[in-house]
């Protein structure tokens, strides 16, 4: 398995995480490895196509690994979102990939932010 992330801090915490629970670097014959990076630029590289993918992006929404998400084989999709508008718009970009299931949390009651966990599953 592998995670991206984009800065460097977040994937030195994740593999610690890792560690801590025994599954460690792929290099080392753990099950999971961390790299920093654009996920939506890893995903043009040589690696096999996952059958999961999870994203918690930015407001900003997804981005490009939409389009890569729609033309891939990816077989499921768990899509973490802090605003509801990028979500539709990304979700509108992915139509081969249907909601299943979707959760909504109040991260911070008693103001406008909400985050939402969306479960996709290919058609």
């Amino acid at each position: 398995m592998l995670g991206v992330e984009v800065t460097q801090e977040a994937v030195d915490s994740a593999r610690l995480s890792a560690d801590k629970l025994g599954l460690g670097g792929v290099g080392a014959g753990g099950v999971v490895d961390f790299i920093a990076g654009d996920a939506a630029l890893v995903t043009r590289g040589e690696r096999p196509t996952p059958d999961l993918v999870v994203v918690n992006p930015p407001r900003r929404g997804i981005g490009d690994l939409a389009s890569w998400l729609e033309a891939s084989s990816v077989g499921h999709v768990a899509y973490s979102s802090c605003h509801a508008g990028s979500l539709a718009r990304d979700l509108t970009a992915m139509p081969s990939l249907t909601v299943r299931e979707a959760r909504l949390f109040d991260m911070f009651p008693q103001t406008a932010h909400h985050e939402v966990m969306v479960r996709l599953e290919r058609r």
